[in-house]
């Protein structure tokens, strides 16, 4: 990998790989406004509120009411699972949205990672970050072009 791409929702170059960048996806036959909407909204153990906080009115919205439910809210298992969903929702936005999936195979081999000044887990800026976001997005982005017949040109990086 020859360049890092670092992104965060107020980055204007590389804001499109923010999870609040809005991007309608189709998860499950339910439309979400961005990726943000799908993740949080699968936190929650009640349709109602997974139903509420799909449709909030922005993707900060989303997050609070996400990140406000209780462990007795949050459906079972969430701890082994969000990986999994944040890879479900990276998978739709990016195969759904023809000029985000243009945009993420134009970072070429560069590594991606979130520049997120608070978070260890997602981000990859912090010392003893996991960058599991940049690398959900990196996966995404080779299974695109895989996809697509790029083959060669995966080879040709390895």
């Amino acid at each position: 990998m020859s360049e890092r791409i670092g992104f965060y929702i107020r980055t204007r170059k590389y804001g499109w790989m923010s999870n609040f960048h809005p991007a309608k996806q189709v998860v499950d036959g339910i439309e979400y406004s961005s990726n943000e909407h799908y993740y949080q909204s699968q936190k929650a153990k009640d349709e109602q509120v997974r139903s509420w906080i799909a449709s909030a009115p922005k993707p900060y919205h989303a997050m609070k009411a996400g990140r406000a439910l209780r462990s007795n809210e949050m459906r079972p298992g969430w701890a082994e699972a969000k990986v999994g969903v944040m890879l479900t929702g990276l998978r739709a936005k990016f195969s759904q949205n023809p000029e985000l999936r243009q945009a993420l195979i134009d970072t070429g081999d560069a590594e991606i990672f979130e520049n997120s000044p608070t978070d260890k887990f997602w981000g990859g800026a912090l010392p003893n970050s996991s960058n599991l976001l940049g690398e959900l997005l990196m996966q995404v982005r080779l299974e695109i072009i895989q996809e697509a017949g790029g083959k060669q040109w995966i080879r040709q990086r390895e």
